[in-house]
């Protein structure tokens, strides 16, 4: 007796599946060199060092100010918040949610959120808090770099 994966339908469908999906992975490759063929000959951009949001130094030093403030306000309080719910698992006593917990890292505070995971040993071994904590700094880095850098952040020294 033949079995279902083997009858003469099914082993047309996988060739047909495989005929397309070879086809998809033809033009995804065809794509990326021609992708990569158009990066060989673009021209490097300039680093944003240099540019400015407003022409005006007192409106470009204020706007760096404030944001400056927030990154390490919104760093501090998730590291706060992280220490606290540590705190309150020793205790026994109510929990910090874990939404809010996501919501501290996704606003900018990556980076203190992962400093007092370290350091607290807090949620260390939650592989979801771990990566994204990873994953948040680096682009968050990246971000507050081009922002920084959009603010004319050389142009104080």
């Amino acid at each position: 007796m033949m079995s279902f994966e083997n009858s003469p339908q099914m082993l047309e469908i996988k060739a047909g599946l495989r005929e397309m999906f070879f086809a998809i992975l033809d033009t995804v490759t065809g794509a990326f060199k021609a992708f990569y063929e158009y990066l060989k000959e673009a021209p490097i951009p300039a680093p944003p060092t240099m540019m400015k949001l407003f022409s005006n130094n007192k409106a470009n030093l204020i706007l760096f100010t404030v944001f400056v403030a927030y990154i390490i306000f919104i760093n501090v309080r998730a590291y706060v918040v992280f220490a606290a719910d540590k705190r309150y698992a020793q205790r026994n006593q109510e929990r910090v949610p874990e939404k809010t917990l996501f919501k501290y890292m996704w606003v900018g505070g990556a980076a203190g959120s992962g400093l007092s995971m370290l350091m607290n040993r807090h949620k260390t071994q939650h592989a979801n808090f771990v990566a994204t904590a990873a994953v948040l700094v680096v682009i968050q880095l990246i971000l507050f770099s081009f922002i920084l850098g959009y603010l004319g952040f050389w142009t104080f020294f």
